[in-house]
């Protein structure tokens, strides 16, 4: 289990899942539950942030049982909150804000705050894609004020939330800044792929701002990240976005071409996800 949230903290979710496969049949074979539900938990949020959702709700599903039965409400909101994630991937909103609901009335009294915090951002996040923006940056806005007390993922995916919200509501600047913090908790546990998401996503607040030179820079450290942990789509979109700015400025990106090329085929000496 340690291994492979090693793994997942890193972004490298092929060799994670093989870890939490396997703790999930040695916890399975030992008969304890408390394991059992962890490995599906996690398996989940494997399945769901490499898009396999129907999969991850049926783990998250699977996993919130096993809580139940252990009458372990912290692990169960955790679940919900995961599955509410999820369905806000699908696109199924009102399922989301159902699931969201829940897990808010189920979060213990002497519960973490880390907890509700991670259940109400989930809760901005549908907010915004349901395009109500005063009050889905009201809630993250709240979340904030808290963000001292969270670890550096938590901090990352808060930050990352706002920023998506002040991009999306015509504010890059703010959204620069908030990116910004977001990278530094990513850098901080070594995070890959949240590393090459905020770059990406400073990318584009750049290019709103008009100022494509810095925008290349962004798309530049984060595609060569993305090619590293093997991320085919997000190379092709980042790319696109890379060519496209580099060529209204002049810059030449031929070097990060490539390097990004080279990496696509396998030729690294130094792979972050492999041992």
């Amino acid at each position: 289990m340690k291994k492979g949230l090693e793994w997942y903290q890193k972004g490298c979710y092929r060799r994670s899942l093989e870890y939490f496969f396997r703790a999930y049949e040695l916890y399975s074979a030992s008969d304890l539950l408390d394991g059992v539900a962890m490995s599906l938990n996690n398996i989940g949020a494997i399945y769901r942030i490499t898009g396999k959702y129907e999969e991850a709700v049926s783990h998250f599903d699977e996993a919130y049982a096993i809580y139940l039965y252990l009458n372990d409400q912290k692990g169960a909101v955790k679940a919900l909150s995961n599955k509410a994630a999820t369905f806000i991937h699908m696109g199924k909103l009102g399922k989301a804000g159902e699931v969201i609901e829940e897990a808010v009335r189920g979060v213990p009294a002497d519960g973490k705050k880390g907890l509700l915090i991670s259940v109400l951002q989930n809760k901005g996040v549908l907010l915004t894609k349901m395009g109500s923006y005063g009050a889905a940056e009201e809630v993250l806005a709240n979340c904030l004020t808290q963000a001292h007390t969270l670890d550096p993922t938590g901090r990352a995916s808060l930050h990352f939330a706002f920023g998506n919200l002040m991009l999306t509501t015509g504010r890059p600047a703010e959204a620069i800044a908030s990116f910004e913090k977001a990278l530094s908790a990513d850098r901080e546990i070594g995070f890959y792929q949240g590393m090459a998401d905020d770059l990406f996503s400073l990318g584009l607040a750049y290019t709103r701002l008009g100022q494509d030179k810095e925008a290349v820079r962004s798309w530049k450290r984060s595609v060569k990240i993305f090619a590293m942990i093997d991320q085919p789509r997000q190379i092709h979109e980042t790319m696109e976005y890379l060519r496209e700015a580099a060529r209204r400025e002049g810059v030449d990106i031929s070097v990060t071409e490539a390097f990004v090329e080279r990496w696509r085929q396998g030729r690294l000496y130094e792979s972050p996800c492999r041992d």
